[in-house]
This record gives C-alpha cells, sequence and structure tokens, in this order.
C-alpha cells in the first residue's frame, strides 16, 4: 500500500497552488495524509477531489480548518496505526515533542511544521516529515513523503520535486 504524506502546502500566501507534477500522481482510491497548514479551506477541498484525504489542522491555517480538523488523530490503515500531528515550537527538537503527544504510540508518526524532511526511528516508532509541499521558507526543494506498508514492514520516502 502507498501512502501520499504531505504538510506545509501554505497555498496561497507562500505558493500559487498544489505543484500539477504532485496532483498528476494522485488517484481516487489513493491516501493523503496532509499534516497541515494548508492555510485556506480551499486546499484542503481540492485534495479530497483528488483522492482519500486524512489532515490535521497547523498552526497557519485559518479559523475555518481549525473548526474541521483535529490538532492530532491516529488511524488504522492496513493494520498499522499511523499518528498524524502538525507539531508546534521550534525546528529543533520536533521528533522529540510530536512523540511525546502520543501517549500509545503508533508505527509511525507523520509531522510537518519545519519544513525540512525527517525520517528515522524513536524507540520502534518511524517519525516522518515530509518537508514542504511548496518548498518555503526553511526547505529550497519542494517535497512529499511517500509512505509504503507491507504485512511486516512500514518505511517512507522523501521524493523531491
Amino acid at each position: 500500500m502507498r501512502i501520499f504524506v504531505i504538510s506545509d502546502t501554505h497555498v496561497p500566501e507562500r505558493a500559487k497552488g498544489l505543484p500539477e507534477k504532485f496532483l498528476s500522481l494522485l488517484k481516487p482510491d489513493d491516501f493523503i495524509f496532509h499534516a497541515g497548514d494548508f492555510t485556506t479551506l480551499d486546499t484542503l477541498k481540492k485534495l479530497e477531489k483528488k483522492a482519500k484525504t486524512i489532515a490535521v489542522h497547523g498552526n497557519m491555517d485559518d479559523p475555518e480548518i481549525k473548526k474541521s480538523l483535529p490538532e492530532k488523530r491516529v488511524e488504522v490503515i492496513a493494520g498499522r496505526k499511523i499518528g498524524l500531528i502538525h507539531g508546534f515550537g521550534g525546528p529543533l527538537g520536533i521528533p522529540k515533542r510530536v512523540y511525546q503527544e502520543f501517549n500509545e504510540k503508533p508505527d509511525v508518526i507523520l509531522f510537518g511544521h519545519s519544513h525540512n524532511p525527517y525520517h528515522k526511528k524513536i524507540d520502534g516508532t518511524l517519525l516522518f516529515n515530509p518537508g514542504s509541499l511548496s518548498g518555503n521558507l526553511f526547505s529550497w526543494k519542494k517535497s512529499y513523503g511517500i509512505l509504503k506498508i507491507e504485512q511486516d514492514k512500514i518505511w517512507g520516502e522523501i521524493i523531491y520535486i
């Protein structure tokens, strides 16, 4: 199973739109996990038309998004628990902070906020940040992640566009 992982799209404040190179990959049966900072509801709606979208709100999202999406959540996909949270605070120490937000540790914690890709395990939990799909602020390249789940294995890959 393949899951697209994105975060920090910041449309339209920091990017004109979602990259067509990314959108063209999506199929209706695909999953997208968005770790927050859409900025406006239009981006969420556009993604929901393309694929099954599971999301949380981020610190830069407008009140409409914050009302409709949780701050964090855990979903079970293909028998694996996937935690989703935006992140908070300064860029240093984000992985440890988001890890501590989940009492029952999921198999994977997807997060954003720093705009920098991250892919490491802490005590058996994969922490995975896809970077920023709009490639703004602290990242110089647009990126997204692919989370792959097989029966006995789960891993992520960062893709730069």
